[in-house]
């Protein structure tokens, strides 16, 4: 019987995760075949996890306890490390994820190395709105290019089902100092390895946005990650795509003008031309065709 690894860090989560519970319950309730382990990284270890039991009996809970805030990265890949599933899901505690969702990436992934959902994103009114528009727009995950002229378009990792032996030892051994760009850096390295993901136009999976703290610090905090994942990403392959790295130094550079500093967004975008054109293609052409 085949094992599938949900990963889910914890971070003074305890309330979200009785709900979380049940979602996956019902999940994998379907799916008689395959067995579950749902792998509680507490990365808050001052704040025990709660106790948790599933009536399933293919769906084992497991908990690890970080021996202080590690940060979600390198929970995740403490998760991975400890994992014994074929499949790895990382599911953040606050995410939903819809009945069928391990039944259609199981029937989609064959012989990929990722199946991609679509999904929604959670406003703060309460209101979903889809990530990709059309199939087009959804099957630019499979196109580095798109990660490096518009940026991270997979909104979470879960939103994904990945083969556990097509996740890069370079991504697992290069875990980032400031948390935020890991799955850009997952994505990109296992593109430029040659993985292959297949795609489900059907949103199976439900994603929050909660902000928190300052806007501003926020987003700084997270081009800071975003510049540490792509001098890792440049390490790592070293002369291999270095076209693609000045695109995204531009890239980082343009955005954090517009978002810190308030410049003007159409005249940085009009200096750099070939960002402009596939932004426009991504996020206009192929959204409404």
């Amino acid at each position: 019987m085949e094992k599938i690894s949900i990963i889910t860090p914890v971070y003074k989560g305890n309330k979200y995760l009785t709900n979380l519970l049940t979602i996956i319950e019902k999940a994998t309730y379907k799916l008689k075949n395959f067995c579950f382990e749902w792998i509680l990284i507490n990365d808050s270890p001052q704040v025990p996890l709660k106790k948790l039991t599933s009536n399933n009996k293919n769906l084992i809970i497991k908990k690890l306890d970080n021996p202080y805030n590690l940060g979600i990265q390198k929970s995740r890949i403490k998760g991975v490390q400890k994992s014994k599933g074929k499949y790895i899901v990382f599911l953040d505690q606050d995410d939903l994820i819809d009945s069928n969702f391990f039944k259609a990436h199981l029937a989609n992934i064959k012989e990929t190395d990722v199946s991609i959902s679509n999904g929604y994103v959670e406003q703060k009114n309460g209101k979903l709105k889809k990530f990709f528009n059309t199939k087009r727009q959804l099957n630019c995950v499979k196109n580095l290019k798109i990660f490096f002229y518009v940026g991270d378009i997979i909104v979470s990792p879960g939103m994904a089902l990945i083969k556990k032996s097509s996740i890069p030892q370079s991504w697992l051994n290069n875990p980032l100092s400031i948390n935020g760009a890991d799955d850009w850096l997952l994505w990109v390295l296992m593109l430029t390895e040659g993985n292959s993901f297949s795609t489900i136009f059907r949103p199976l999976y439900i994603h929050k946005k909660n902000d928190t703290g300052n806007a501003s610090d926020n987003k700084e905090r997270m081009w800071l990650s975003t510049s540490e994942a792509l001098e890792k990403y440049s390490n790592i392959i070293q002369n291999k795509n270095s076209h693609l790295v000045k695109v995204f130094k531009r890239r980082i550079r343009l955005i954090e003008s517009f978002q810190l500093e308030k410049k003007n967004k159409l005249l940085l975008y009009s200096l750099n031309p070939d960002i402009l054109f596939f932004v426009i293609d991504y996020k206009i052409i192929r959204r409404y065709s």
